[in-house]
């Protein structure tokens, strides 16, 4: 088999003639057009092999030609060699040709003329277009310079508007010099050396609204970020279990000794209930009992009125006679007679409801009893006050709204990742090997060894700013290495800057370094202030009833870092002093004197904050305050002095709480007691009628008497004038005749004992 393979190995390769050559090897060429031809070859071992070829002269009229003799033989590999050859042949071109010259030239001219006209007005097109589409608010430049040859751009009073306030600017400055490296420009790269920002104000005033015109939009079905499901879900896992879980809140064990608690407790003991049942049951027998008896007496003694009022206003001097006398004294008497008979049905219907009046007030004692019973009940489960196990309300606020701030400005953090992950580089280590296993699967020429051609290793980006400084009225800021790829550059980008505002100081670092070689953060920075004014209302974030609100002022030291992947770290340490918190009511009154007191008590404190999170291990929060031991201790310190009054507030709420049942009661009570004071006023106005008609036939029987009298001395006045004139006259007629004379007196007395009857 070896010997197979050696005569295999041994057989000379096919050859194959000249014509196969291509195209340019078999013209022919006088020696002039050849030594051209030579010219575009600049690898020496070529061109020695293209010369050997052409070794056939041969004559054509007066010319001496040359060209590659016919019968030469040549073999596949050797004919691709001379392919390549002949494909550098035509690329290499002559290194000047005047034609072409003279019309790129004449584009470079117009070019240049162009921009110099131009320029100016093209970049502060660019910029305006560029600020307002990061920004969207309106951006205001008063002049742009483009010095080409000079490196150099100015812009000059430049105001960026605000899109949430367009009346106010997010910055201004007087002045930007940026200097640019030309060369840089030329290969679609901006390198700018240096960057420097004067008059740089924040939050400035506007003279004219910076809303730019509103565009409709088309809308966008927006996907759902894996990254943002992922962490809102780990967020809403998290947020309210502290809120929730606080079963043992100062609050909750001061509602302890609310009366509406208390009576819950005690609910299937109470009497008052049962109590005030039985008695509107009984009472509401009684008043049907008596409902229609005011009215049937009422009107018995109206009808009695109606007639007594006419006697009893009876004038005596219009009796002429005795005997008109003695009709009115009859009438009268008769309606005593029947005023005596209704007076008898009022005052029998008056006892009775009286007795039942009795029964009335023994039912209303033994409600009284049920309270008095239900009070001492109660007082007996009134607990002694204990807050050592408490945890106060702070416990799980600050932690909700902890999880608020990260659910809202997560998506800046996003932002800022995504942007600092554009600075990677682009050709990342899966592009690199993509390409190098193309490139291995593209089939090698092989050719004559050329010379080796090193250049520098490229450290500019596509955008390279190496340093820029802003500074304005209390301003100062510094930014190192922004660029689109930090592996070029192998530096990262560094930012620092301080902003003095009054009293106070804002300090601020950040570092993106996205190189693929560090072990550092993405990004990571620093904040600091002192003075800091903070007015923090977090019933805005857990509504619920004594949430704290605060406000004064604190020192701030905050720091944080996140990663490609979107995970993060947060903290940071705050030192409130002065501080006010303060709370919304809440119940009962005297759980809200306590707890606004304790909140009162604190004027400082101190808030340690750790925030992380990442896909795998999700949200973790840690806060601590000294806040909680302050208010804690003042709480216990209070409510200690006001247990005796807490006590007693809650006995008189739960009683008040008590007497509420008896509403229904004492809305019949009062119902019955009406009925019996109408009966009452029957019975009064039944014996003012009859004291009335008594008092008036007393008077006619005194009148009627002293006319009788009367009647009776005129008469017997008259009889005795009579008698003596009679005696007179018989005396005279006969003398000594004395029984006529006792006859007229007999028959005298006789008159006068008729009138007395």
């Amino acid at each position: 088999m070896s010997d197979k393979k050696e005569k295999k190995a041994k057989k000379p390769a096919k050859t194959f003639p000249a014509k196969k050559l291509p195209g340019m090897l078999k013209k022919s060429y006088n020696q002039k057009k050849l030594d051209k031809i030579l010219k575009k070859i600049y690898i020496p071992e070529d061109k020695q092999l293209l010369q050997s070829m052409f070794s056939e002269k041969y004559q054509k009229g007066k010319k001496e030609l040359l060209r590659v003799p016919r019968e030469t033989q040549y073999t596949k590999a050797q004919l691709k060699e001379l392919k390549v050859l002949v494909k550098n042949i035509k690329k290499n071109k002559g290194r000047f040709k005047a034609a072409p010259f003279i019309a790129v030239s004449s584009a470079v001219a117009a070019i240049v003329v162009a921009v110099t006209v131009f320029k100016n007005p093209v970049a502060k097109m660019a910029i305006r277009s560029s600020m307002q589409g990061i920004f969207g608010a309106k951006c205001d430049i008063g002049s742009v310079n483009v010095e080409i040859l000079g490196m150099q751009l100015t812009v000059r009073n430049l105001a960026q508007a605000s899109s949430s306030n367009p009346m106010k600017n997010i910055f201004q400055f007087d002045k930007l010099d940026l200097d640019f490296n030309l060369t840089q420009l030329l290969r679609a790269k901006f390198n700018a050396q240096n960057v420097e920002i004067t008059g740089l104000a924040i939050n400035t005033e506007r003279k004219t609204s910076g809303a730019l015109p509103v565009k409709a939009k088309k809308e966008k079905i927006k996907k759902e970020d894996n990254e943002d499901s992922a962490f809102y879900t780990a967020l809403k896992e998290k947020s309210g279990q502290k809120i929730a879980d606080s079963k043992d809140s100062v609050m909750s064990l001061l509602s302890q000794y609310d009366p509406q608690a208390l009576i819950a407790n005690i609910q299937d003991n109470i009497k008052t209930k049962k109590a005030v049942e039985d008695a509107e049951a009984e009472i509401q027998v009684l008043i049907d009992k008596w409902q229609s008896k005011p009215a049937e007496i009422q009107s018995d003694v109206e009808s009695f009125r109606s007639n007594s009022e006419k006697l009893a206003k009876l004038d005596p001097s219009s009796l002429k006679t005795p005997q008109e006398i003695k009709d009115a004294v009859e009438s009268i008497q008769k309606a005593i007679e029947n005023g005596k008979k209704i007076k008898s049905d009022v005052d029998s219907t008056v006892a009775a409801v009286e007795k039942d009046k009795k029964k009335v007030s023994s039912i209303e004692k033994k409600i009284d009893v049920a309270i008095k019973s239900d009070r001492e009940l109660i007082k007996s489960q009134i607990p002694e006050l204990s807050l050592d196990n408490a945890r106060n309300v702070l416990s799980g606020v600050f932690d909700e709204f902890a999880y608020s701030m990260l659910g809202k400005y997560y998506p800046y953090v996003k932002k800022a990742v995504s942007y600092a992950n554009s600075m990677k580089s682009s050709d990342s280590a899966k592009d690199n090997a993509k390409k190098a296993e193309k490139k291995k699967s593209k089939k090698a020429f092989s050719r004559s060894v050329g010379r080796n051609v090193y250049w520098r290793k490229d450290r500019v980006p596509k955008l390279l700013i190496e340093n820029l400084h802003g500074s304005g009225s209390g301003i100062d800021l510094r930014i190192t290495n922004i660029s689109s790829d930090m592996d070029k550059v192998g530096k990262p980008l560094i930012a620092t800057g301080t902003y003095s505002l009054s009293s106070r100081v804002h300090k601020a670092g950040l570092t993106v370094d996205s190189r693929s070689d560090s072990s550092a953060p993405l990004i990571s920075g620093t904040y600091s202030s002192d003075n800091f004014p903070v007015k923090l209302d977090l019933g805005a974030v857990v509504d619920k009833p004594g949430i704290p609100s605060f406000s004064g002022t604190t020192s701030i030291d905050m720091k944080f870092t996140a990663e490609s992947d979107f995970s993060f770290t947060a903290g940071g340490d705050f030192a409130l002093n002065p501080v006010s918190i303060t709370s919304k009511p809440i119940t009962p009154d005297f759980a809200n004197r306590i707890y606004s007191g304790a909140l009162a008590s604190v004027n400082h404190m101190t808030v340690k904050a750790d925030s992380a999170y990442s896909e795998s291990k999700g949200i973790s929060l840690g806060i601590s305050t000294d806040a909680e031991k302050i208010i804690m201790d003042s709480l216990k310190t209070i409510a200690s002095k006001e247990f005796d009054s807490i006590k007693e507030d809650a006995i008189a709420k739960v009683t008040e709480e008590l007497n509420a049942y008896t509403a229904g009661f004492t809305s019949k009570f009062g119902d019955f007691n009406e009925l019996v004071e109408k009966l009452k006023n029957s019975k009064s106005l039944s014996d003012e009628l009859n004291r009335q008609l008594e008092s008036k036939k007393s008077e006619l029987t005194n009148q009627l008497k002293g006319a009788a009298k009367a009647e009776i001395d005129k008469k017997k006045q008259e009889a005795e004038q009579k008698a003596k004139e009679e005696a007179a006259k018989k005396a005279e007629e006969v003398l000594g005749n004395s029984g006529a004379g006792k006859a007229a007196g007999k028959a005298a007395g006789n008159l006068l004992k008729g009138f007395k009857k």
